[in-house]
């Protein structure tokens, strides 16, 4: 690799990882802040997206006019969301955390049913606790589900702080770039 490859990566892996490492610090000062931001920015992701659906599908001479009509339908509908997320950026957060308590449930249930009934390649007291703690977890997203996005915010950015200072850590050396 020459010299200045090199040191076009130092200076990217740099950036990433200082990127990286502020918004880690970010998210483990202001959990529910950085959240909100989080549903706001999918809201107005949301909003856009859905008026380009709605745009495409009345510029969109030449289609078939069910494509037509489903796609404004459904930009119609996306764009109703955003606004939603926009109006109360706590509704989808709380939707997120309800849908992955569910998930934790149920997948538990699964692996304690698997478990006894002896499905291949499965231990069976490993599965059982596996599925217990899952069941568990998700019972307790479930019943505190602002609390479990806070925690989940918190291990993202503390996962965040991590790799960018091993990013940093694990750059090539700057003899590398000289040469």
């Amino acid at each position: 690799m020459d010299s200045r490859a090199v040191r076009t990566f130092r200076v990217f892996v740099v950036v990433t990882a200082v990127v990286a490492i502020a918004l880690g610090v970010v998210a483990v000062a202001w959990p529910r802040p950085t959240l909100v931001l989080v549903a706001v920015l999918f809201g107005v992701y949301l909003v856009v997206a859905g008026a380009l659906r709605v745009f495409a599908a009345v510029r969109g001479h030449g289609t078939a006019p069910v494509w037509r009509w489903t796609s404004g339908v459904v930009g119609v509908l996306v764009g109703l969301a955003g606004l939603l997320c926009l109006v109360d950026p706590a509704v989808p957060l709380v939707v997120y955390a309800v849908l992955a308590g569910l998930g934790f449930v149920i997948e538990g249930i699964v692996a304690v049913v698997g478990a006894f009934a002896g499905h291949p390649g499965s231990s069976r007291v490993p599965s059982t606790v596996s599925g217990v703690l899952s069941v568990l977890g998700g019972m307790a997203v479930l019943v505190a589900p602002g609390l479990a996005l806070a925690v989940f915010t918190v291990l993202a950015g503390i996962a965040l702080i991590v790799v960018g200072a091993a990013a940093l850590l694990l750059l090539p050396p700057r003899a590398a770039a000289r040469r």
